[in-house]
């Protein structure tokens, strides 16, 4: 257990909005801790975050219009003990079930204030995860509101979530299998899989699902 101080935590920082990424560094810095580098993208991600010595990565899950998931797998399996926070404006189940199944430590919505992210850093400093509030109460509320079809979303495969979010930013089969490089016959095995899986009865309806839950939860 790393002891919790400010001043003796290295953070990097993965963020593609450049006003963004100064706001982060400006109030890491302004608390004390010690941002140790950044990156923009994806490539500069994985070129600088292994030789940075980082003990907190934080990570926008956009980046330049491309979900990073792959890349913070890869991250993990590279440095698995830099502990790792999602901050994204997204909050769906979708995204968060991804994230923590790749190993991430603490997931924080962009809709939470700022100091929430400190929180993160120090709860995963005692080696613990961690959720922020905005993402519990919308969490709350769909299992509230739907029931068990939150629990059927567990048991898609991590390429099964990559179909459902491309998807949803309106990709057709054709185009799915050129971005994940397979044969349109595996596409339409994928979705008649997720259909199974899901409860719905057509691709029409699949669609649907994909857009709520990537983008409205």
């Amino acid at each position: 257990m790393k002891p919790q101080s400010p001043e003796t935590t290295r953070i990097f920082l993965v963020e593609d909005h450049p006003v963004m990424r100064l706001g982060l560094k400006m109030m890491l810095q302004e608390r004390g801790f010690i941002v140790c580098g950044e990156a923009a993208s994806e490539s500069e991600a994985m070129a600088l975050l292994p030789g940075a010595q980082a003990d907190i990565a934080i990570f926008d899950l956009s980046l330049n219009g491309e979900t990073a998931f792959a890349m913070m797998a890869a991250m993990r399996h590279l440095l698995p003990d830099v502990g790792m926070i999602v901050y994204s404006m997204h909050d769906s189940s979708l995204f968060v079930e991804n994230a923590l199944k790749i190993g991430v430590n603490a997931y924080v919505t962009k809709a939470d204030p700022v100091e929430t992210l400190v929180d993160a850093i120090f709860v995963v400093l005692e080696g613990k995860q961690y959720l922020g509030p905005t993402l519990i109460k919308s969490l709350e509320e769909r299992i509230t509101q739907q029931g068990g079809s939150e629990l059927s979303l567990k048991q898609l495969s991590e390429r099964e979530m990559e179909v459902l979010t491309l998807l949803a930013r309106g990709f057709g089969p054709g185009e799915i299998a050129q971005q994940l490089s397979v044969s349109s016959r595996t596409v339409e095995t994928y979705f008649s899989r997720l259909r199974e899986k899901l409860g719905l009865n057509n691709n029409r309806e699949l669609i649907r699902e994909a857009i709520r839950v990537t983008y409205t939860g």
